[in-house]
């Protein structure tokens, strides 16, 4: 991967996650979804084609609500939420209310400010645990994260797309904003780069063709095109490096997490200004690298590990 390449990568911001953009600015409360209650729905009743749709662009949002919450890490007005998931304040105050009622959320009286309750927090531990990866996962990206001190992020694939799924920002000041959720092609990024550490040539160069294919941006188009080497090079290194050419562009460090398959699906990243990644480079990548060795076991070895305790047999 040359470093023209590796610039060209850094300097476009990461994309939203693939829905249609223009319905994104629909204001629609979660309970009752779309207006289905036991009252107007029979059973065995096939919904309207709008009802499906109201309640699928209700859960996408209800989502993005908890995703907001877990990026800034602190309660947020009504106007907050509406400005930062895009909706009218009616419409996040009906939002709000119902998942208030559900016990996802609690209102503070005295500032008006709602936040999540530990009921949200329980949805999903099982996860954590399943996936293989230790106790107190998202504190340990904390502390490193003050440990490099800028911001640490973990991206997990999704499809054709390396995903943000959980962000810790610098300590201080956050000088680039990586929004949890968002995407950019596998083919075309540091993150992308260092999850297909594993795939063949051959693999990869179908991705590139396919993502050629699929996307409408231009830059992502003619970045694809670099992606094997780009790999290659990821493979050498033991990390992805990706790097603008300005000190107003941004940079990036990934590495992917262990697995027990060829397949990598997860990895850490750091993200920071340019000129920090381009300079420092050589010194966090050892950092982020001995995290990654550090964990315990790889996702796959605890999931089999859990299903063969499930049938009694025990882990092989």
């Amino acid at each position: 991967m040359t470093g023209e390449t590796s610039a060209r990568m850094a300097e476009a911001p990461p994309m939203s996650a693939p829905i249609d953009p223009e319905d994104d600015d629909l204001g629609l409360s979660v309970a009752p979804l779309a207006g289905v209650t036991p009252g107007n729905v029979t059973p065995g009743q096939a919904l309207r084609l709008d009802d499906a749709e109201n309640m699928l662009k209700s859960s996408f949002r209800t989502m993005a609500l908890f995703e907001f919450f877990a990026d800034v890490k602190r309660p947020a007005s009504i106007g907050e939420i509406a400005d930062n998931l895009n909706m009218p304040q009616s419409s996040a105050s009906a939002l709000t209310k119902s998942l208030q009622e559900s016990g996802y959320l609690q209102r503070d009286v005295e500032s008006r400010a709602f936040y999540p309750t530990l009921r949200i927090s329980f949805l999903g531990d099982w996860l954590i645990r399943m996936a293989g990866l230790p106790e107190g996962f998202a504190d340990n990206l904390a502390r490193l994260s003050e440990t490099i001190g800028e911001t640490v992020f973990l991206a997990m694939r999704n499809g054709i797309y390396s995903q943000y799924i959980y962000t810790h920002h610098r300590p201080g000041p956050v000088r680039e904003h990586i929004e949890t959720g968002s995407v950019r092609p596998l083919v075309c990024s540091a993150t992308g780069y260092a999850m297909l550490t594993g795939d063949t040539d051959e693999d990869i160069g179908k991705l590139v063709r396919r993502t050629v294919h699929e996307v409408e941006n231009s830059f992502w188009k003619e970045t694809a095109l670099a992606a094997v080497d780009g790999v290659r090079d990821t493979r050498a290194k033991g990390y992805a490096i990706a790097v603008g050419p300005s000190h107003s562009s941004t940079g990036g460090i990934a590495v992917a997490l262990p697995s027990r398959g060829v397949r990598r699906h997860l990895c850490v990243g750091v993200g920071g200004p340019a000129d920090v990644i381009r300079e420092q480079g050589a010194e966090i990548a050892p950092v982020l690298r001995g995290f990654v060795a550090g964990l315990p076991r790889s996702i796959e070895d605890a999931i089999l590990g859990r299903a063969a305790l499930a049938r009694g047999t025990g882990p092989a």
